[in-house]
């Protein structure tokens, strides 16, 4: 049990020590006097019921290096839990984005396809869309494999310059894993 003028002796002969002890620890002035500040406020809340035996510094030593690592393991909690919470945040971000981006390149190459003629649109959306074989495309319209060639080589070839502006667009989602149907139309 300590009274009011012990313990402000106490204080006084080992507040700067404890913080010197704490900063060895916790490697901040601010946090490393806020520590040893928490375990003065700590004692003097416990004074009635506390009990010291032996030496007063060893305790005061013990208190500061248990205080300085559950700073230190709460500060790491924090730390960890605000870069998770922003990872998640930033994920839920690129998602949309990533999701608009491609509904809006989507768009873009629908509008472009839909500019072609009509019988090469046909084709072109057959081989690409429906995934027939040229073999298939051409029985089903009842046209030569070459006119089947010819219309998808036409396709390609006006989509390739309308979306020339797009193109690194499209490749950067194909890099990401995105919008593949994308890039699988000019394979």
């Amino acid at each position: 049990m300590f009274t009011e003028k012990q313990f402000e002796e106490l204080f006084r002969a080992h507040f700067a020590d404890m913080c010197n002890m704490a900063y060895g620890i916790v490697k901040d002035r601010d946090q490393a006097h806020d520590v040893a500040q928490q375990v003065f406020v700590h004692l003097w809340d416990k004074r009635e019921t506390v009990e010291i035996q032996g030496n007063v510094r060893a305790y005061l030593q013990r208190s500061v290096i248990n205080t300085s690592l559950n700073f230190i393991e709460k500060h790491r909690r924090i730390q960890y839990e605000d870069e998770y919470t922003q990872q998640q945040q930033d994920s839920a971000i690129q998602g949309d984005t990533s999701d608009f981006l491609q509904g809006e390149m989507e768009g873009i190459v629908n509008d472009a396809i839909s500019r072609l003629p009509e019988k090469c649109q046909l084709v072109f959306s057959l081989s690409r869309f429906q995934e027939m074989s040229n073999q298939e495309i051409a029985d089903n319209l009842q046209i030569s494999i070459k006119a089947v060639e010819k219309h998808i080589t036409r396709a390609l070839s006006e989509l390739r310059v309308t979306l020339k502006p797009y193109l690194n667009l499209i490749a950067f989602f194909s890099a990401l894993g995105v919008g593949l149907s994308l890039s699988q139309l000019f394979l």
